[in-house]
Protein backbone atom coordinates (compact mmCIF):
# COMPACT_ATOMS: atom_id res chain seq x y z
CA UNK A 1 0.00 0.00 0.00
CA UNK A 2 2.76 2.42 0.98
CA UNK A 3 4.65 1.60 -2.26
CA UNK A 4 1.53 2.33 -4.36
CA UNK A 5 1.16 5.77 -2.76
CA UNK A 6 4.84 6.55 -3.49
CA UNK A 7 4.39 5.48 -7.10
CA UNK A 8 1.34 7.71 -7.50
CA UNK A 9 3.19 10.67 -5.97
CA UNK A 10 6.13 10.04 -8.30
CA UNK A 11 3.83 10.01 -11.36
CA UNK A 12 2.15 13.25 -10.21
CA UNK A 13 5.57 14.85 -9.71
CA UNK A 14 6.70 13.87 -13.21
CA UNK A 15 3.47 15.27 -14.67
CA UNK A 16 3.99 18.60 -12.85
CA UNK A 17 7.57 18.82 -14.15
CA UNK A 18 6.31 18.14 -17.69
CA UNK A 19 3.72 20.93 -17.39
CA UNK A 20 6.34 23.34 -16.05
CA UNK A 21 8.73 22.45 -18.86
CA UNK A 22 5.97 23.01 -21.43
CA UNK A 23 5.16 26.37 -19.88
CA UNK A 24 8.79 27.49 -20.03
CA UNK A 25 9.00 26.52 -23.67
CA UNK A 26 5.81 28.36 -24.50
CA UNK A 27 7.15 31.72 -23.26
CA UNK A 28 10.05 31.51 -25.65
CA UNK A 29 13.13 30.46 -23.65
CA UNK A 30 15.68 28.99 -26.05
CA UNK A 31 18.48 26.68 -24.92
CA UNK A 32 21.66 26.81 -26.96
CA UNK A 33 24.19 24.53 -25.23
CA UNK A 34 24.72 26.30 -21.89
CA UNK A 35 23.13 29.55 -23.10
CA UNK A 36 19.69 30.41 -21.78
CA UNK A 37 18.43 33.11 -24.10
CA UNK A 38 15.15 34.98 -23.56
CA UNK A 39 12.87 35.41 -26.56
CA UNK A 40 13.25 38.59 -28.52
CA UNK A 41 16.93 39.63 -28.45
CA UNK A 42 19.89 39.36 -30.84
CA UNK A 43 23.35 38.40 -29.54
CA UNK A 44 26.99 38.88 -30.42
CA UNK A 45 29.07 36.08 -28.85
CA UNK A 46 32.78 35.26 -28.82
CA UNK A 47 33.87 31.78 -27.70
CA UNK A 48 37.20 30.66 -26.32
CA UNK A 49 36.44 27.05 -27.29
CA UNK A 50 33.97 25.71 -29.84
CA UNK A 51 33.48 22.25 -31.32
CA UNK A 52 30.47 20.93 -33.25
CA UNK A 53 28.53 18.56 -31.05
CA UNK A 54 30.48 19.47 -27.92
CA UNK A 55 27.42 20.93 -26.20
CA UNK A 56 28.23 22.36 -22.79
CA UNK A 57 31.95 21.92 -23.40
CA UNK A 58 31.84 24.99 -25.64
CA UNK A 59 33.11 27.98 -23.67
CA UNK A 60 31.84 31.55 -23.84
CA UNK A 61 34.22 34.47 -23.40
CA UNK A 62 31.81 37.30 -24.24
CA UNK A 63 28.06 37.55 -24.77
CA UNK A 64 26.53 40.89 -25.75
CA UNK A 65 22.74 41.05 -25.63
CA UNK A 66 20.79 43.79 -27.43
CA UNK A 67 17.50 44.53 -25.67
CA UNK A 68 15.13 46.73 -27.69
CA UNK A 69 12.54 46.82 -24.85
CA UNK A 70 15.00 48.13 -22.25
CA UNK A 71 16.97 50.10 -24.83
CA UNK A 72 20.36 48.73 -23.75
CA UNK A 73 23.27 46.64 -24.96
CA UNK A 74 24.47 44.45 -22.11
CA UNK A 75 27.53 42.37 -21.36
CA UNK A 76 25.19 39.68 -20.16
CA UNK A 77 27.56 37.75 -17.89
CA UNK A 78 28.48 40.95 -16.04
CA UNK A 79 25.29 43.07 -16.00
CA UNK A 80 27.19 45.97 -17.54
CA UNK A 81 25.22 47.99 -20.08
CA UNK A 82 25.18 51.03 -22.34
CA UNK A 83 22.29 52.71 -24.21
CA UNK A 84 21.28 50.80 -27.35
CA UNK A 85 21.72 52.77 -30.56
CA UNK A 86 19.21 52.05 -33.30
CA UNK A 87 18.83 52.91 -36.98
CA UNK A 88 22.50 53.49 -37.64
CA UNK A 89 25.64 51.42 -38.03
CA UNK A 90 27.43 51.00 -34.70
CA UNK A 91 30.91 49.56 -34.12
CA UNK A 92 31.45 46.68 -31.70
CA UNK A 93 35.17 46.58 -30.85
CA UNK A 94 36.82 44.08 -28.51
CA UNK A 95 40.47 44.44 -27.58
CA UNK A 96 41.78 40.94 -26.76
CA UNK A 97 45.15 40.41 -25.08
CA UNK A 98 45.67 36.64 -24.92
CA UNK A 99 49.22 37.13 -23.57
CA UNK A 100 47.81 38.70 -20.41
CA UNK A 101 44.34 37.06 -20.46
CA UNK A 102 42.49 40.34 -20.75
CA UNK A 103 39.81 42.01 -22.86
CA UNK A 104 38.14 45.39 -23.19
CA UNK A 105 34.68 45.74 -24.77
CA UNK A 106 33.72 48.93 -26.61
CA UNK A 107 30.33 49.83 -28.05
CA UNK A 108 30.12 52.86 -30.32
CA UNK A 109 33.53 53.92 -29.07
CA UNK A 110 32.52 53.81 -25.40
CA UNK A 111 33.97 51.31 -22.92
CA UNK A 112 31.27 48.86 -21.89
CA UNK A 113 33.33 46.49 -19.70
CA UNK A 114 36.79 45.02 -19.16
CA UNK A 115 37.71 41.71 -17.56
CA UNK A 116 39.66 38.45 -17.91
CA UNK A 117 39.23 36.84 -21.30
CA UNK A 118 39.10 33.39 -19.66
CA UNK A 119 36.54 34.38 -17.00
CA UNK A 120 33.81 32.41 -18.78
CA UNK A 121 30.01 32.81 -18.56
CA UNK A 122 29.91 32.61 -14.77
CA UNK A 123 33.14 34.58 -14.28
CA UNK A 124 34.65 31.49 -12.68
CA UNK A 125 37.84 31.52 -14.73
CA UNK A 126 37.01 28.25 -16.46
CA UNK A 127 37.58 29.58 -19.98
CA UNK A 128 40.52 28.98 -22.31
CA UNK A 129 43.01 31.59 -23.45
CA UNK A 130 42.06 31.23 -27.09
CA UNK A 131 39.94 33.02 -29.68
CA UNK A 132 37.95 30.11 -31.09
CA UNK A 133 34.75 31.33 -32.76
CA UNK A 134 32.11 34.02 -33.19
CA UNK A 135 28.42 33.22 -32.85
CA UNK A 136 25.75 35.59 -34.20
CA UNK A 137 22.37 34.60 -32.84
CA UNK A 138 18.88 36.10 -32.71
CA UNK A 139 15.58 35.29 -31.08
CA UNK A 140 14.21 38.57 -32.40
CA UNK A 141 11.44 38.25 -34.97
CA UNK A 142 12.68 41.20 -36.97
CA UNK A 143 16.07 41.43 -38.67
CA UNK A 144 19.37 42.87 -37.45
CA UNK A 145 22.38 43.31 -39.70
CA UNK A 146 26.14 42.77 -39.40
CA UNK A 147 28.86 43.96 -41.73
CA UNK A 148 32.65 44.28 -41.95
CA UNK A 149 33.71 41.71 -39.36
CA UNK A 150 37.49 41.85 -38.89
CA UNK A 151 40.22 40.30 -36.74
CA UNK A 152 43.36 42.42 -36.70
CA UNK A 153 46.53 41.39 -34.92
CA UNK A 154 48.04 44.36 -33.18
CA UNK A 155 51.22 45.19 -35.10
CA UNK A 156 50.57 42.37 -37.58
CA UNK A 157 47.67 43.58 -39.73
CA UNK A 158 44.35 41.98 -40.61
CA UNK A 159 44.33 38.18 -40.31
CA UNK A 160 40.65 37.61 -41.19
CA UNK A 161 37.73 39.69 -42.45
CA UNK A 162 34.36 39.27 -44.12
CA UNK A 163 32.43 42.15 -45.67
CA UNK A 164 29.98 39.85 -47.53
CA UNK A 165 30.57 41.71 -50.79
CA UNK A 166 31.52 38.53 -52.66
CA UNK A 167 28.18 36.84 -51.89
CA UNK A 168 25.11 37.03 -54.08
CA UNK A 169 22.30 39.20 -52.71
CA UNK A 170 19.61 37.04 -51.14
CA UNK A 171 21.81 33.96 -50.79
CA UNK A 172 22.07 31.79 -47.70
CA UNK A 173 25.38 32.18 -45.89
CA UNK A 174 25.28 28.70 -44.36
CA UNK A 175 28.16 26.72 -45.80
CA UNK A 176 29.81 29.76 -47.43
CA UNK A 177 32.98 31.53 -46.37
CA UNK A 178 33.51 29.29 -43.37
CA UNK A 179 30.12 30.17 -41.84
CA UNK A 180 27.84 27.42 -40.59
CA UNK A 181 24.89 26.87 -38.29
CA UNK A 182 25.31 26.19 -34.58
CA UNK A 183 26.51 22.62 -34.08
CA UNK A 184 26.68 22.57 -37.91
CA UNK A 185 22.88 22.48 -37.99
CA UNK A 186 21.72 23.16 -41.55
CA UNK A 187 18.43 24.64 -40.28
CA UNK A 188 20.33 27.65 -38.93
CA UNK A 189 20.97 29.99 -41.81
CA UNK A 190 21.35 33.76 -42.18
CA UNK A 191 21.12 35.64 -45.46
CA UNK A 192 23.05 38.16 -47.47
CA UNK A 193 21.03 41.32 -48.11
CA UNK A 194 21.63 44.62 -49.84
CA UNK A 195 18.75 46.18 -47.90
CA UNK A 196 21.08 47.45 -45.17
CA UNK A 197 24.79 47.73 -45.85
CA UNK A 198 27.62 49.72 -44.37
CA UNK A 199 30.00 49.14 -47.25
CA UNK A 200 28.12 48.41 -50.46
CA UNK A 201 26.70 46.16 -51.68
CA UNK A 202 25.80 43.61 -48.98
CA UNK A 203 25.49 42.86 -45.29
CA UNK A 204 24.55 39.81 -43.22
CA UNK A 205 20.91 39.61 -42.13
CA UNK A 206 20.18 37.77 -38.89
CA UNK A 207 16.57 36.81 -38.20
CA UNK A 208 14.97 34.47 -35.70
CA UNK A 209 16.07 31.86 -35.31
CA UNK A 210 19.39 32.26 -37.09
CA UNK A 211 22.43 30.99 -35.19
CA UNK A 212 25.56 31.41 -37.34
CA UNK A 213 29.10 30.43 -36.32
CA UNK A 214 32.56 31.13 -37.76
CA UNK A 215 35.53 29.32 -36.25
CA UNK A 216 39.13 30.56 -35.92
CA UNK A 217 42.12 28.37 -35.07
CA UNK A 218 45.52 28.81 -33.48
CA UNK A 219 44.90 32.11 -31.68
CA UNK A 220 46.30 31.10 -28.29
CA UNK A 221 48.56 34.09 -27.86
CA UNK A 222 48.96 37.60 -29.15
CA UNK A 223 46.97 40.82 -29.08
CA UNK A 224 43.96 41.26 -31.33
CA UNK A 225 41.24 43.73 -32.12
CA UNK A 226 37.94 42.12 -33.13
CA UNK A 227 35.65 44.55 -34.93
CA UNK A 228 32.06 44.08 -36.10
CA UNK A 229 29.52 46.62 -37.29
CA UNK A 230 25.87 46.19 -36.34
CA UNK A 231 22.65 47.84 -37.54
CA UNK A 232 19.68 47.45 -35.20
CA UNK A 233 16.55 48.87 -36.87
CA UNK A 234 14.16 50.68 -34.61
CA UNK A 235 10.86 48.98 -35.26
CA UNK A 236 8.41 51.12 -37.21
CA UNK A 237 4.93 49.93 -38.09
CA UNK A 238 4.25 48.97 -41.72
CA UNK A 239 2.55 51.43 -44.04
CA UNK A 240 -1.18 50.99 -44.53
CA UNK A 241 -1.76 48.49 -47.36
CA UNK A 242 -2.74 49.40 -50.90
CA UNK A 243 -5.58 47.41 -52.47
CA UNK A 244 -6.07 46.78 -56.18
CA UNK A 245 -8.69 44.72 -57.98
CA UNK A 246 -12.14 44.77 -59.61
CA UNK A 247 -14.50 47.47 -58.39
CA UNK A 248 -17.60 45.52 -59.40
CA UNK A 249 -18.69 41.99 -60.17
CA UNK A 250 -21.32 39.31 -59.89
CA UNK A 251 -22.73 37.23 -57.08
CA UNK A 252 -20.87 33.95 -56.56
CA UNK A 253 -17.89 34.77 -58.78
CA UNK A 254 -14.37 34.74 -57.32
CA UNK A 255 -12.27 37.85 -57.90
CA UNK A 256 -8.57 38.39 -57.23
CA UNK A 257 -7.41 41.34 -55.14
CA UNK A 258 -3.83 42.53 -54.68
CA UNK A 259 -2.57 43.75 -51.29
CA UNK A 260 0.85 45.23 -50.62
CA UNK A 261 2.49 47.10 -47.78
CA UNK A 262 6.03 48.31 -47.20
CA UNK A 263 7.67 47.83 -43.82
CA UNK A 264 10.23 50.60 -43.14
CA UNK A 265 12.48 48.07 -41.40
CA UNK A 266 12.26 45.57 -44.24
CA UNK A 267 10.49 43.06 -41.98
CA UNK A 268 8.15 40.42 -43.36
CA UNK A 269 4.48 41.40 -43.16
CA UNK A 270 1.16 39.68 -42.54
CA UNK A 271 -2.25 40.83 -43.75
CA UNK A 272 -5.67 41.05 -42.14
CA UNK A 273 -8.50 41.55 -44.65
CA UNK A 274 -12.12 42.48 -43.94
CA UNK A 275 -14.23 41.83 -47.05
CA UNK A 276 -17.20 43.84 -45.75
CA UNK A 277 -19.62 40.90 -45.80
CA UNK A 278 -18.77 39.42 -42.40
CA UNK A 279 -15.91 37.35 -43.83
CA UNK A 280 -12.29 38.09 -42.86
CA UNK A 281 -8.82 36.74 -43.59
CA UNK A 282 -6.84 36.69 -40.34
CA UNK A 283 -3.13 37.49 -40.59
CA UNK A 284 -2.14 35.58 -43.68
CA UNK A 285 1.63 35.50 -44.29
CA UNK A 286 4.48 36.06 -43.92
CA UNK A 287 5.29 37.96 -47.12
CA UNK A 288 8.23 40.14 -48.04
CA UNK A 289 7.99 43.87 -47.50
CA UNK A 290 6.51 45.38 -50.66
CA UNK A 291 5.58 41.97 -52.10
CA UNK A 292 2.24 41.95 -53.90
CA UNK A 293 -0.08 39.37 -52.36
CA UNK A 294 -3.04 37.97 -54.31
CA UNK A 295 -6.11 36.89 -52.32
CA UNK A 296 -9.43 35.88 -53.89
CA UNK A 297 -12.96 36.29 -52.59
CA UNK A 298 -16.59 36.03 -53.69
CA UNK A 299 -19.73 37.65 -52.36
CA UNK A 300 -22.90 35.60 -52.01
CA UNK A 301 -25.37 38.48 -52.13
CA UNK A 302 -25.97 41.59 -54.16
CA UNK A 303 -24.78 44.77 -52.47
CA UNK A 304 -22.19 47.52 -51.95
CA UNK A 305 -19.16 46.27 -50.04
CA UNK A 306 -16.13 47.92 -48.44
CA UNK A 307 -12.83 46.04 -48.39
CA UNK A 308 -10.33 47.11 -45.73
CA UNK A 309 -6.97 45.68 -44.77
CA UNK A 310 -4.13 46.24 -42.38
CA UNK A 311 -0.57 44.92 -42.19
CA UNK A 312 1.40 43.58 -39.23
CA UNK A 313 5.16 43.17 -39.06
CA UNK A 314 7.13 40.32 -37.51
CA UNK A 315 7.08 42.07 -34.12
CA UNK A 316 3.27 42.32 -34.14
CA UNK A 317 3.27 46.06 -34.79
CA UNK A 318 0.17 46.83 -36.85
CA UNK A 319 -0.37 49.41 -39.54
CA UNK A 320 -3.34 51.73 -39.80
CA UNK A 321 -6.36 50.45 -41.70
CA UNK A 322 -6.14 50.89 -45.44
CA UNK A 323 -8.33 53.34 -47.27
CA UNK A 324 -11.63 51.59 -48.04
CA UNK A 325 -11.88 49.85 -51.40
CA UNK A 326 -15.49 49.83 -52.61
CA UNK A 327 -16.98 46.95 -54.60
CA UNK A 328 -20.44 46.72 -56.14
CA UNK A 329 -21.83 43.19 -56.53
CA UNK A 330 -24.91 42.46 -58.64
CA UNK A 331 -26.88 39.43 -59.79
CA UNK A 332 -25.67 38.18 -63.18
CA UNK A 333 -27.90 38.23 -66.27
CA UNK A 334 -29.47 35.05 -67.59
CA UNK A 335 -27.53 33.15 -70.24
CA UNK A 336 -28.47 34.78 -73.55
CA UNK A 337 -30.70 33.18 -76.16
CA UNK A 338 -29.11 32.97 -79.62
CA UNK A 339 -31.36 32.72 -82.65
CA UNK A 340 -30.41 32.49 -86.33
CA UNK A 341 -30.01 30.17 -89.33
CA UNK A 342 -28.16 26.91 -88.54
CA UNK A 343 -26.74 26.71 -92.09
CA UNK A 344 -25.15 29.61 -93.93
CA UNK A 345 -23.24 30.18 -97.13
CA UNK A 346 -19.58 31.10 -97.15
CA UNK A 347 -18.78 34.81 -97.59
CA UNK A 348 -22.38 35.87 -97.12
CA UNK A 349 -23.60 38.09 -94.27
CA UNK A 350 -26.23 36.67 -91.90
CA UNK A 351 -28.11 38.21 -89.01
CA UNK A 352 -28.40 36.65 -85.52
CA UNK A 353 -30.55 37.64 -82.58
CA UNK A 354 -29.30 37.86 -78.97
CA UNK A 355 -31.64 38.23 -76.02
CA UNK A 356 -31.35 38.14 -72.21
CA UNK A 357 -32.96 39.50 -69.06
CA UNK A 358 -31.00 40.90 -66.11
CA UNK A 359 -32.73 40.12 -62.75
CA UNK A 360 -31.78 43.58 -61.41
CA UNK A 361 -32.95 45.34 -64.56
CA UNK A 362 -29.40 46.51 -65.33
CA UNK A 363 -28.28 47.29 -68.85
CA UNK A 364 -26.32 44.49 -70.50
CA UNK A 365 -23.81 44.00 -73.27
CA UNK A 366 -22.86 40.84 -75.14
CA UNK A 367 -19.50 39.23 -75.69
CA UNK A 368 -19.64 36.96 -78.75
CA UNK A 369 -17.27 34.27 -79.98
CA UNK A 370 -18.24 33.48 -83.60
CA UNK A 371 -16.25 30.24 -83.59
CA UNK A 372 -14.04 31.20 -86.54
CA UNK A 373 -11.42 33.17 -84.62
CA UNK A 374 -13.41 36.40 -84.55
CA UNK A 375 -14.85 37.96 -81.42
CA UNK A 376 -17.22 40.83 -80.83
CA UNK A 377 -18.43 42.99 -77.97
CA UNK A 378 -21.57 45.13 -78.16
CA UNK A 379 -22.59 48.38 -76.52
CA UNK A 380 -24.83 48.27 -73.45
CA UNK A 381 -28.55 47.78 -74.13
CA UNK A 382 -31.58 47.75 -71.83
CA UNK A 383 -32.37 44.41 -70.22
CA UNK A 384 -34.84 42.40 -72.37
CA UNK A 385 -33.85 44.04 -75.67
CA UNK A 386 -33.61 41.88 -78.78
CA UNK A 387 -30.21 42.68 -80.32
CA UNK A 388 -29.49 41.89 -83.99
CA UNK A 389 -25.85 41.39 -85.05
CA UNK A 390 -24.52 40.31 -88.44
CA UNK A 391 -21.54 38.10 -89.25
CA UNK A 392 -19.80 36.52 -92.28
CA UNK A 393 -17.91 33.19 -92.29
CA UNK A 394 -15.07 33.13 -94.83
CA UNK A 395 -14.41 29.40 -94.69
CA UNK A 396 -16.53 26.25 -94.82
CA UNK A 397 -16.93 23.94 -91.85
CA UNK A 398 -18.74 23.48 -88.54
CA UNK A 399 -18.67 26.39 -86.10
CA UNK A 400 -20.08 27.15 -82.65
CA UNK A 401 -21.31 30.62 -81.79
CA UNK A 402 -20.89 31.30 -78.08
CA UNK A 403 -22.15 34.33 -76.19
CA UNK A 404 -22.40 35.64 -72.67
CA UNK A 405 -24.12 38.72 -71.24
CA UNK A 406 -22.38 41.19 -68.91
CA UNK A 407 -24.20 43.83 -66.90
CA UNK A 408 -22.94 47.32 -66.02
CA UNK A 409 -21.37 45.94 -62.80
CA UNK A 410 -19.39 43.28 -64.71
CA UNK A 411 -21.61 40.47 -63.48
CA UNK A 412 -21.34 37.79 -66.17
CA UNK A 413 -23.89 35.21 -67.29
CA UNK A 414 -23.12 31.64 -68.23
CA UNK A 415 -22.20 30.95 -71.85
CA UNK A 416 -24.83 30.03 -74.47
CA UNK A 417 -24.05 28.37 -77.79
CA UNK A 418 -25.48 27.74 -81.26
CA UNK A 419 -24.06 25.29 -83.80
CA UNK A 420 -23.51 26.65 -87.33
CA UNK A 421 -22.77 24.70 -90.51
CA UNK A 422 -21.15 26.27 -93.55
CA UNK A 423 -21.74 23.50 -96.19
CA UNK A 424 -18.75 21.96 -97.88
CA UNK A 425 -20.48 20.11 -100.76
CA UNK A 426 -22.32 21.54 -103.80
CA UNK A 427 -25.45 19.50 -103.06
CA UNK A 428 -25.77 21.27 -99.71
CA UNK A 429 -26.53 24.48 -101.56
CA UNK A 430 -30.10 23.41 -102.37
CA UNK A 431 -30.82 22.45 -98.74
CA UNK A 432 -29.25 25.69 -97.58
CA UNK A 433 -31.44 27.75 -99.92
CA UNK A 434 -34.60 26.01 -98.68
CA UNK A 435 -33.67 26.42 -95.00
CA UNK A 436 -32.72 30.04 -95.48
CA UNK A 437 -35.97 30.69 -97.38
CA UNK A 438 -38.01 29.06 -94.59
CA UNK A 439 -36.25 31.17 -91.94
CA UNK A 440 -36.84 34.39 -93.88
CA UNK A 441 -40.48 33.43 -94.53
CA UNK A 442 -41.31 32.68 -90.90
CA UNK A 443 -38.75 32.22 -88.08
CA UNK A 444 -41.41 30.48 -85.96
CA UNK A 445 -42.27 27.94 -88.70
CA UNK A 446 -38.53 27.43 -89.24
CA UNK A 447 -38.02 26.59 -85.55
CA UNK A 448 -40.86 24.03 -85.66
CA UNK A 449 -39.44 22.31 -88.77
CA UNK A 450 -35.96 22.42 -87.23
CA UNK A 451 -37.28 20.70 -84.11
CA UNK A 452 -39.31 18.05 -85.99
CA UNK A 453 -36.50 17.07 -88.36
CA UNK A 454 -33.60 17.48 -85.95
CA UNK A 455 -31.94 20.08 -88.14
Amino acid sequence: MHDNILKKLLIIGIFILFVLASTITSIGVKYNSNQILPFGDPYFILLSDYTDGAGDENLWALQLRFDIDLGVVESEFDNKSLPLITDQWVEIRIYIDLNNDWMEIYYNGELLHQKLWSAGPDNTGQGIVNLSAVNLFSDLRTAVYFDDLTIEEVGGGIIWSDNFDSYEDGSSIHGQGGWKGWDNNSEYSAYIRSLKNRSSPNSLEIKAFSDIVHEYFGNYSGEFVYTAWMFFPENIKPYRPDIKGPESGGVGTKYDYIFDSIDPNGDDVYYYVDWGDGEVVEWIGPYGSGEEVKIDHFWSEKGEYEIRAKARDALDLESEWSDPFYVTISNPPAAPEIDGPPRVRVNKEYEFNFYTVDPDGDDVKYFIDWGDGYYGETYFYPSGSNIKIKHIWSTKGNFTIKAKAIDVYNAESNWSSLEIIVPKAIESYFNLKILSWLYELSPNVFRIIKYLFGL
